[in-house]
């Protein structure tokens, strides 16, 4: 049973750290976007239509790919006044809530999140400025939150074995 839940583990990590590196390639796609439109607009006076909607897709997805990689490492914004006067014990059960909710939280969205890339392709929805296919960028919304659904439950198996 061990050797299974640290099989899954790696396998959460790994598409956890996957799906950050990923966001990450896109935030510099993303800058370099930026970067050329400014150029083109300021330098060249070339305006360059397509920029502001691929580089607000482009974000929406490393913000949702990154984000199970922030909980992961226990990076997301938080205010432990509560938390931090806890006994470790009621400490950990009250993590445990905190998780619970999450996979709650992250199975709802997940399920809108199909129902939006569904509807989409259902009516072939696309962006104003260049056609693009909104699938594609609503597809970030089930995606990330399934991703964070796992990395939810792996902080709960490892509140459960009380490792850190």
């Amino acid at each position: 049973m061990r050797r299974m839940i640290g099989s899954l583990e790696k396998i959460i990590d790994t598409l956890t750290t996957t799906a950050a590196v990923v966001g990450g390639v896109f935030t510099g796609i993303m800058t370099l976007i930026v970067g050329y439109a400014v150029v083109g607009r300021y330098i060249f006076n070339r305006p360059i239509g397509w920029s502001e909607e691929i580089s607000e897709y482009l974000m929406v997805w490393a913000v949702f790919l990154g984000a199970a990689y922030t909980l992961k490492k226990n990076s997301h914004i938080g205010v432990d006044i509560l938390t931090s006067r806890l006994k470790p014990e009621t400490k950990r059960i009250f993590l445990l809530f905190q998780y619970l909710v999450g996979i709650i939280f992250f199975s709802i969205l997940l399920y809108n999140g199909i129902e939006m890339v569904a509807l989409s392709l259902k009516m072939d929805s696309r962006s104003m400025a260049i056609e693009f296919p909104l699938f594609v960028a609503h597809l970030s919304v089930p995606t990330g939150s399934a991703i964070l659904i796992l990395q939810c439950f792996q902080k709960i198996l490892l509140i459960r074995s009380k490792r850190p």
